[in-house]
């Protein structure tokens, strides 16, 4: 029966790694046929790897652009550049919570009115990733 309905499949029933660009047929999936027997990426739509894996990449264009425009733009670049670490951890699987909780706390206390602006924006960047991430994470 298994493989009649392997050879019944249409290329629709198959996944490619969002991550890695490893491919395989739903059917040779395991116990989670939505993460790559690669590299280990959660592929399913909607998953934590790939909500970080999209955020990185906005990020990594908004800071970009920023860059590229320099001058007061370059307050927006210090904002997003700062979270594409964290995006790229946490698409990767190695997202930690109790770390990024007490990172977030951190971070938090370390924020003030008497920092300069790009100080300021790269801490409130930080802030708003772990945020991100710890809220999707739960």
């Amino acid at each position: 029966m298994k493989l009649l309905s392997i050879l019944n499949e249409s290329p629709n029933d198959s996944i490619k790694c969002d991550h890695c660009g490893w491919k395989w047929k739903k059917s040779e999936g395991e116990k989670d046929i939505y993460v790559c027997h690669k590299c280990g990426h959660d592929c399913k739509p909607g998953s934590f790897d790939e909500f970080a894996q999209t955020r990185m990449k906005g990020a990594d264009k908004i800071a970009t652009t920023a860059k590229e425009k320099g001058g007061l733009a370059m307050l927006t670049y210090h904002h997003f550049n700062v979270k594409k670490p964290y995006y790229k951890k946490a698409a990767e699987g190695k997202f930690n919570l109790a770390d990024a909780e007490k990172e977030w706390q951190k971070t938090l206390g370390k924020i003030s009115l008497d920092m300069d602006q790009t100080a300021f924006q790269t801490e409130v960047g930080r802030l708003e990733v772990l945020g991100e991430l710890i809220i999707k994470h739960k």
